[in-house]
């Protein structure tokens, strides 16, 4: 900047402010003097130290302080709490703290999940109690609409995914409402297993065995001719069992003589694949499926042909029991999971050891907190400083529990106990209204003739 002969700066001649940083001078002139106030502090300090001069000491509360003795009470228990919370520190390492900690957020966490259940059996659903009650309407909705209800069941544990409310609500809805099981999944569970869970539901509802298509493509989805036996002979990712359910609906609809399309209601837990049965029987990805519990939040018709209408319906859970329970049934997000580690401890105790430690690829392990310290380490799951995220590494456990990557299944009672809500008269009746062992066999033939024979919707 130029100056005139009185010393003020002159305005630029582009009309811009002036620029206000400071020259390197200045900048080395304001470091010299904060460095030379610096060891001027310093010197004296030291000088103090030597002469014997030092701050005066707290000379504490005065006697004559009308609210000494309070002060002092609130002064050491402000001490004994920071020593508490100092030991506690020290012993956060040790494993049997960790173990105790576990036990005790697991406890906490059923605790907060049995206190949102409502007393009158109001139903719990993935996400917050307004969704769930949202959920509940739609599902009041899918019962009123539809002829028949099917309810879909995970074949890895029948009973554990099965809601007795439901099938109460269907009977209570009036003698024109039929109920059929669907045994989903077939494919995770060995085909004997499948044999003896069919035979087993079959004393209460008719059930079929199904195995929901796992293709990608958005249209074209393959169906098999052959039925759903599970184990390896349902393990492509074709669909198997949708003609035998197609054929009992048609069966149902010419016995009643129906004039109009029958409806069919799909209802169940969350993820145990009502949106994938009705994409398998459209042949065609109609139903957004994923994983995460509570991804259907909305009914949806889809017109399968003239003949049959299905509805898709959030999953709802119309039963009791702790967070962890419903958990492991896929009925809460992992991520939502304020405690995931009780949850593990359930899966370990549940599976196979050795299973366990191929699939992870983990050691030899003696607890819950061992395993998933080293599966965090295994991952590369780690906090500050090197400690395993056993929260990390337990999340991921419970979404491929979710998704069906760990192998699991329950073998069926050995006596059979007719539930309170049902009747003889009413397992007769429908027993014969939807008789499977009285469809017509079909014989496997070419997948490119089973497209162009059941692809005419498309």
């Amino acid at each position: 900047l130029l100056s005139n002969s009185t010393g003020s700066k002159m305005k630029p001649k582009n009309g811009k402010a002036a620029s206000k940083r400071q020259t390197l001078q200045m900048k080395y002139k304001v470091q010299k003097k904060v460095k030379e106030a610096h060891r001027k502090q310093k010197k004296v300090g030291k000088l103090r130290d030597s002469v014997g001069i030092r701050k005066k000491k707290d000379p504490g509360i005065p006697n004559l302080h009308p609210f000494k003795a309070q002060m002092l009470q609130r002064a050491e228990e402000q001490r004994l709490r920071m020593e508490e919370r100092h030991q506690k520190e020290r012993k956060k390492g040790s494993l049997l703290a960790l173990k105790e900690d576990a036990e005790k957020r697991a406890q906490e966490f059923d605790n907060n999940q049995n206190e949102r259940m409502d007393t009158e059996g109001a139903p719990l659903a993935a996400g917050t109690e307004n969704s769930a009650r949202t959920f509940y309407k739609e599902f009041k909705k899918v019962v009123e609409a539809a002829d028949v209800l099917l309810q879909v069941l995970d074949a890895r544990d029948p009973i554990g995914c099965r809601s007795a409310q439901i099938e109460k609500t269907v009977i209570e809805a009036g003698p024109n409402k039929r109920l059929v099981l669907v045994l989903n999944k077939v494919d995770l569970v060995p085909a004997e297993v499948v044999t003896k869970w069919l035979k087993y539901l079959k004393n209460e509802f008719p059930t079929i065995a199904f195995k929901a298509s796992t293709q990608d493509q958005v249209s074209h989805i393959k169906q098999h001719a052959a039925d759903a036996t599970g184990g390896k002979d349902s393990s492509t990712s074709v669909c198997y069992g949708a003609r035998n359910l197609l054929a009992l609906l048609g069966n149902y609809s010419r016995s009643h003589d129906m004039r109009r399309a029958i409806t069919v209601g799909v209802v169940g837990f969350p993820n145990v694949g009502k949106s994938s049965i009705i994409n398998s029987l459209k042949r065609a990805r109609v139903c957004g499926v994923g994983a995460k519990p509570g991804f259907t939040k909305h009914l949806q018709e889809i017109i399968l042909d003239k003949h049959v209408k299905l509805i898709d319906s959030p999953g709802i859970v119309l039963a009791s029991g702790s967070g962890r329970d419903m958990l492991l049934k896929n009925c809460i997000k992992p991520e939502a999971v304020p405690d995931p580690i009780a949850p593990v401890d359930t899966i370990l105790s549940l599976c196979d050891k050795v299973q366990i430690m191929t699939k992870y690829v983990v050691p030899a392990y003696e607890n819950t907190t061992q395993f998933l310290q080293d599966l965090a380490r295994r991952l590369g799951k780690l906090k500050k400083g090197g400690v395993p995220d056993c929260e990390a590494a337990a999340r991921i456990v419970l979404q491929d529990w979710n998704c069906g990557n760990i192998s699991y299944f329950v073998y069926p009672p050995e006596t059979h106990t007719m539930p309170a809500h049902l009747s003889a008269s009413v397992v007769a009746s429908w027993g014969k209204e939807f008789d499977i062992d009285s469809l017509p066999t079909t014989v496997v033939e070419d997948d490119e003739e089973d497209d162009d024979e059941m692809n005419t919707d498309d």
